[in-house]
C-alpha cells in the first residue's frame, strides 16, 4: 500500500469505502467494536451536526476524553469535515483546560461529562457535547435542539440509510492548518503547535514506507491519542492502513497488558521506553543478575541459547507477532538497551518533538545502533549545528515538510524556534556519526556548567544512576556548585529486591555511582524521595518541579 497520491481525506474516504465491513476500532476491556463503515455512517451524522451550529472549515473542534473510539470517531468527523482539530490531554487540570479552551478559541468542544462545569452557568463560550452522546445518534440520546435538528436532516437525507456509495469527503489544502497540538509542559505552560496538513501527509509517507502495512494488522494502543506520537503512528496510520485497532481503555498495569498482549497480538507496538523498562525490570534483570546466571552468560554457547529463551519468551510476552516495537518520547535506559540488543529483540527508537508532527528520525530495528535514534525521516533535514558534530554535542536542527507553521498566537517563541533559514530548534543536544545516526545526550535548557567549567548533561548521571543502583527514576540538580541527585525506587522494585527503603545506604550507592561518571559529572549526594516523579502524559519528568 502506498501512500504518495492520495490526500489524508481521500485515503480515509477510500479506506472507509474498501474496509466497509472489516472490524475497525475496539474498546479493549468492555469488547465495544465499530466496523469502517459503522465510523463512516456516525461521521456523517457529525458533519450534520457541526452544520447545524454553523462551524464551518477552518473553524477549532476542541476534543478532550480518555482513548476510546468515541474519541478516535470524533476526531475522524472533524478531519474529514476539514475543521482544524485541538485534541486536548485529559491528564490536564480543569484550570488548565478551561484555559487552553480559551486560548484556542474552540466553537465546539468533544469532552467527558466531567468537564461539563468547566464554565459558570451561561459562561461557557462554545457548543459542549458529552462524546458518548454526540455518537449514540438515538432520539432518546439528544438533549438539545441542534441534536435534534441535526438527526432529522440526517433521516431525512438518508432515508435508508447511508451505505458506502454515499461517501465523498473534499481534499484538504496542504498548507492549511490541520491540528493544534498543545505541547504536553514538561517545561512549564504548554503552547498551540500549528501542524499543517503536510506535515501529518510527510509523517504519513514516512510511516507506509517503514512500517508493515498490508490492510489486515492488528495494533494494539496504549498510547495518548491526543499527543503526536500516538495520535500519529497509531491512530492516524493505523486507520490509514485499513488496521484494527484495539484501544486500551484501562489501567496499564501489568498484568492487564500481559493478557491483552495474547489476545492482540499486534503486528506494530509503539510505547514511551518506561513501558519496556518495567518489563525487562521486572522479568529479566533479576534473572540476569543472579550469580548462577553470571557464570552461564560467560560461556559462550550457553550465553547464546539463554539470549534465545529470553528473547522468545519477551517476544511471545508481547503477542509473539510484532514486526518490532518502536520507542520514542524519551530516552531508553543504557542497561535495558544493552540487554534488549543482546538478545537481538526487534527493538528501535525514534526521535520527534510535536512541532515536526512528530518524526524526525528513525531507522529500522535491523539498522538501529544501539544509543541512537535512527537518521534523518524522509522529507526531513538534520544537521548538529557544531563544529566537530561527531565528538562535540551541539543543538539538534531540523527542516522539511513536518515543519510546523509555528505557535499560536505566539510569534515570540516560533522566531525562538524556527531561524530565519527554515532550521527548526529542537533543544536537544547530541552528536550525529559518519553514517547520518543521531545520538541525543540531553536538553540544551537541562544543561548544567560544572565547577571546573565543563558541561554536563543532567541526562547521562540519571542514566547512571538508574543503571547502577536499586533506583527506579532520577533527576540530577545542580546546588551550590555542586550536583545532587534526587532519587526514587518503587515499592514492587525494593520488594522483588527484598529491601526496605530505609535500609538503602545512599553514600556507598553514591560511591559506586560515582565509578561510572566521569570527573565533570561526580554526584555529591543523594537524595531519596517516597513518591515517584510527576510526570507529562508521555511519562517526561516535570523538570522544573525540582531543584
Amino acid at each position: 500500500m502506498q501512500f504518495k497520491t492520495l490526500s489524508i481525506i481521500k485515503q480515509l474516504e477510500s479506506v472507509m469505502r474498501e474496509h466497509w465491513d472489516h472490524e475497525a476500532l475496539t474498546d479493549w476491556g468492555n469488547n465495544a467494536t465499530y466496523k469502517y463503515g459503522d465510523i463512516a455512517v456516525r461521521v456523517c451524522y457529525m458533519h450534520m451536526l457541526f452544520k447545524s451550529l454553523g462551524i464551518k472549515p477552518g473553524d477549532k473542534v476542541a476534543i478532550c476524553d480518555k482513548n476510546s473510539s468515541n474519541w478516535a470517531i470524533a476526531m475522524l468527523a472533524v478531519l474529514t469535515y476539514r475543521a482544524v482539530a485541538v485534541p486536548l490531554l485529559p491528564d490536564y487540570s480543569k484550570m488548565q483546560l478551561k484555559m487552553l479552551c480559551e486560548h484556542c478559541d474552540a466553537k465546539f468542544m468533544i469532552a467527558h461529562h466531567r468537564l461539563a462545569n468547566l464554565w459558570p452557568d451561561g459562561d461557557c463560550p462554545m457548543y459542549m457535547l458529552d462524546v458518548e452522546d454526540l455518537l449514540a445518534m438515538t432520539p432518546s440520546a439528544l438533549t438539545d435542539q441542534v441534536e435534534e435538528k441535526a438527526f432529522a436532516m440526517f433521516a431525512e437525507h438518508y432515508p435508508k440509510g447511508y451505505k458506502k456509495e454515499h461517501l465523498h469527503y473534499e481534499a484538504e489544502q496542504p498548507d492549511d492548518l490541520m491540528i493544534l497540538s498543545y505541547t504536553s509542559g514538561s517545561t512549564g505552560n504548554p503552547k498551540g503547535v500549528m501542524l499543517p496538513w503536510r506535515s501529518l501527509q510527510s509523517n504519513m509517507e514516512f510511516a507506509f514506507g517503514a512500517l508493515p502495512n498490508d490492510g489486515s494488522m492488528n495494533m494494539f494502543l496504549i498510547l495518548p491519542m491526543a499527543h503526536m506520537f500516538g495520535f500519529a503512528f497509531d491512530f492516524l496510520y493505523g486507520i490509514l492502513t485499513g488496521s484494527h485497532l484495539h484501544i486500551l481503555t484501562k489501567v496499564p498495569a501489568p498484568k492487564i497488558l500481559l493478557k491483552a498482549f495474547e489476545e492482540v497480538k499486534p503486528d506494530i507496538f509503539l510505547c514511551v521506553p518506561l513501558v519496556m523498562e518495567k518489563i525487562i525490570n521486572n522479568r529479566v534483570l533479576p534473572l540476569l543478575r543472579t550469580r548462577k546466571m553470571e557464570i552461564l552468560m560467560k560461556v559462550p554457547g550457553v550465553r547464546q541459547l539463554i539470549c534465545r529463551k529470553i528473547r522468545k519468551q519477551l517476544y511471545q510476552a508481547l503477542g509473539g507477532r510484532a514486526y518490532e516495537v518502536i520507542m520514542g518520547g524519551a530516552a531508553l535506559s543504557k542497561e535495558v538497551e544493552k540487554v534488549l540488543h543482546m538478545i537481538k529483540f526487534p527493538y528501535t527508537i525514534g526521535y520527534g518533538m510535536t512541532e515536526c508532527g512528530p518524526i524526525i528520525t528513525f531507522s529500522d530495528w535491523k539498522e538501529h545502533r544501539p544509543g541512537s535514534c535512527g537518521k534523518a525521516a524522509v522529507n526531513m533535514e538534520v544537521k548538529i549545528l557544531s563544529d566537530d558534530p561527531q565528538n562535540e554535542p551541539g543543538e539538534i536542527v531540523a527542516k522539511g515538510a513536518n515543519k510546523m507553521l509555528g505557535y499560536y498566537k505566539n510569534p515570540e517563541a516560533t522566531e525562538e524556534t524556527i531561524d530565519t533559514e527554515g532550521w527548526l530548534h529542537t533543544g536537544d543536544l547530541g552528536v550525529m556519526d559518519k553514517d547520518g545516526f543521531i545520538y541525543i545526550r540531553g536538553r540544551k535548557k537541562n544543561m548544567l556548567l560544572g565547577s571546573n567549567g565543563q558541561n554536563v548533561y543532567p541526562e547521562e548521571a540519571e542514566d547512571q544512576v538508574v543503571s547502577y543502583s536499586v533506583f527506579d527514576e532520577c533527576v540530577v540538580v545542580k546546588r551550590e556548585d555542586k550536583l545532587v541527585g534526587l532519587v526514587y525506587a518503587s515499592d514492587n522494585t525494593l520488594q522483588t529486591l527484598g529491601l526496605r527503603r530505609e535500609e538503602l545506604d545512599l553514600d556507598s550507592i553514591c560511591k559506586e555511582v560515582n565509578q561510572h561518571l566521569p570527573n565533570y559529572c561526580q554526584l555529591a549526594k543523594l537524595e531519596q524521595r517516597d513518591q515517584e516523579f510527576e510526570k507529562t502524559p508521555k511519562k517526561s519528568i516535570r523538570r522544573f518541579l525540582y531543584k
